[in-house]
């Protein structure tokens, strides 16, 4: 069986550096902001780009979810019924200067059921006081502090809004277009090139890798789709993307993972823009999510100018917070605040999951308060191309706001059409630079042999606030890769395994990815895990999905700064019949034993895609 420690309720002890550093990084949703970009760049001449139009409402919300407050994991109990969407209401007292969230009258560290009263509904006045709040408050110089009194009552899943599955239907429409299936066979052409060349060491990706191949492309372009929908800031929504193939609320959504998706996190994106004030609100419930975090993306280039972890942010009681986004610098002593530059384009949230069975990711909600309204300059991506010149004029931005939103810009064949661009410009040479970060030494940039991992490293495709360990594997179906790892000052450690084309197989299924929390630590700290083909009955056991070559792309996050204990892996190839001498005493188990943790693990899974009651 699998064992772990039990994570404190709120994890915002020690963790990533602070999030009022300027990084110069570029992660991988850095590569989907500067699909972004891009884009605009072409979408001005040819069509509108937004996916909203003016059909959407500025606010998107998601609802609350539970967490069981043990730390070990259940056996998979059936996902708890989700009450219609509810909402926020926000108070405020006369000389207003701080933002709080407060807890409701009867509070209760679970959610709240379908059979409670519903909640009052927010209005766009409320909201907007939230950010008035904020600019007051700096101005202000003397007289009683006030408080804004916000209580979060959405009820439904924290995943599947309305809004998300009304984009899902969206992107699916959008990628059954012509364009985009002509541009699939593009691509397809520059993946398998960049993979006979990034894998030439062991000949070229094996049979079957180029069997994924055709998945990868799909998934890919239904990632593009996704991100051709975030392009206007001026009609804002939470877009969960990044995602695995999932059924729920009638829909069958593709999988839309790209450039090492990681199976323990949960991908969302919120578009943003200088000229805009937003606030952004959420809830926590028992069992925080082991890592989350709050990035501000800029441009084409994708750099992370600002990270919020949890560690850096006031939670209430009740787990819930507000977050104020726009261009103008926190107040002193705010903490809950994410400043814009002229050339940010989105604020990607992540929630990383330990206990998949207890851990859920967070409610999460965006709601414009103040900006140019929706236009088609907005729609066309103007505000990412002309961010420089616009984003600083408060008269050319109402200018170029005059036009509205037009219902064209709502059709498969625009959205289509953006999408192969989007698809076609990126998608070959990005795939290449992934792949690079598993095959070469990033000390050379030469080719290195495959079972060998790089050193634990801060890596400009990934979180800026993590370190990354890479390589690729070459294996017989009697042999394994094992690798001891020291997680040094992290708290957190992830070890996904990926086919070539750098995304995730059937990990629902299969124990296709380990973490820190899922995987028994040896008694000096260190972690064995076992990757291989073929089950070996050992704990640890990472699975390769059945591939004889892939990829391993490890991450280490919550780092302690404070600790100059440096995280370390070490790995050798041995044969299954030699595992028991070089696994330093990892736990064997039974075939029972497995069969229950595969079981686990798909209630674990189903809990993020399960179809809850939705409104």
């Amino acid at each position: 069986m699998m064992h772990q420690a039990a994570r404190p309720v709120r994890g915002v002890d020690g963790g990533s550096p602070p999030g009022t550093s300027h990084a110069k990084y570029v992660g991988r949703v850095g590569a989907l902001a500067l699909f972004l970009g891009v884009g605009a760049a072409i979408a001005m001449p040819t069509a509108e780009a937004d996916t909203g139009g003016s059909a959407h409402p500025s606010g998107s919300g998601s609802g609350s979810s539970s967490h069981a407050a043990s730390a070990k994991k259940s056996g998979g109990a059936a996902a708890s019924q989700r009450a219609p969407a509810g909402s926020a209401r926000i108070t405020t007292t006369s000389a207003p200067a701080t933002v709080t969230a407060l807890p409701r009258a009867v509070a209760s560290p679970h959610r709240v059921r379908a059979t409670d009263p519903a909640a009052p509904v927010v209005s766009p006045t409320d909201l907007a006081a939230v950010a008035y709040t904020r600019r007051r408050s700096a101005s202000l110089q003397q007289g009683a502090a006030g408080t804004i009194t916000v209580e979060l009552t959405n009820q439904v899943s924290p995943l599947g809004t309305q809004q998300q599955v009304s984009r899902e239907q969206l992107a699916m429409q959008a990628v059954r277009t012509l364009p985009v299936q002509l541009m699939k066979f593009i691509l397809r052409q520059g993946f398998l090139a960049a993979a006979n060349k990034q894998f030439a060491l062991v000949g070229g990706p094996d049979a079957a890798n180029l069997d994924a191949l055709n998945n990868a492309v799909d998934e890919y372009a239904l990632a593009s789709a996704f991100s051709e929908q975030i392009l206007n800031p001026m009609n804002p929504a939470v877009v969960t993307q990044v995602a695995p193939p999932h059924s729920w609320y009638g829909v069958d959504v593709g999988g839309s993972r790209l450039l090492y998706d990681n199976p323990d996190t949960i991908y969302r994106f919120i578009p943003v823009n200088k000229t805009s004030e937003y606030v952004i609100t959420g809830r926590f419930y028992d069992a925080i999510p082991a890592d989350t975090t709050f990035s501000v993306l800029e441009g084409s280039s994708g750099k992370t100018s600002t990270i919020l972890s949890l560690k850096d942010i006031d939670v209430s009681d009740d787990g819930s917070f507000v977050i104020t986004v726009s261009g103008e610098p926190a107040t002193p002593g705010e903490k809950n605040h994410l400043q814009l530059t002229s050339s940010s384009t989105l604020v990607a949230v992540r929630n990383t999951l330990g206990d998949w069975n207890t851990e859920e990711p967070m409610d999460l909600a965006v709601h414009k308060v103040s900006g140019p309204p929706n236009s088609l300059f907005a729609q066309l991506g103007g505000f990412l191309f002309f961010g420089s010149v616009v984003n600083n004029n408060p008269t050319l931005a109402k200018l170029v706001s005059l036009v509205p939103p037009l219902p064209i810009a709502d059709t498969p064949i625009v959205h289509g059409t953006l999408t192969a661009l989007l698809m076609v410009i990126r998608g070959a040479n990005q795939e290449a630079k992934y792949m690079a970060l598993a095959t070469t030494d990033p000390a050379t940039g030469l080719p290195h042999q495959p079972n060998t991992m790089t050193e634990p490293a801060s890596n400009a495709e990934f979180l800026a606030n993590q370190l990354q360990s890479n390589g690729y594997f070459q294996l017989a179906d009697d042999e394994a890769l094992v690798l001891t790892i020291n997680p040094g000052n992290a708290k957190f450690v992830s070890i996904p395994v990926y086919n070539d084309w750098t995304i995730t197989d059937d990990y629902w299924n299969e124990p296709t990815s380990l973490n820190s929390d899922q995987a028994v630590q040896n008694a000096d700290g260190t972690y064995t895990v076992v990757i291989s083909p073929t089950d070996p009955l050992v704990a640890n056991w990472i699975s390769t999905g059945g591939l004889n070559q892939g990829i391993i792309s490890m991450r280490f996050q919550n780092l302690d700064t404070g600790d100059p204990a440096q995280p370390s892996v070490q790995s050798q190839v041995v044969k299954l019949d030699e595992l028991a001498h070089n696994t330093n005493g990892t736990a064997v188990i039974t075939q029972a034993e497995r069969d229950e943790q595969l079981v686990l693990r798909k209630a674990g899974f189903d809990k993020r895609w399960a179809p809850y009651p939705q409104a």
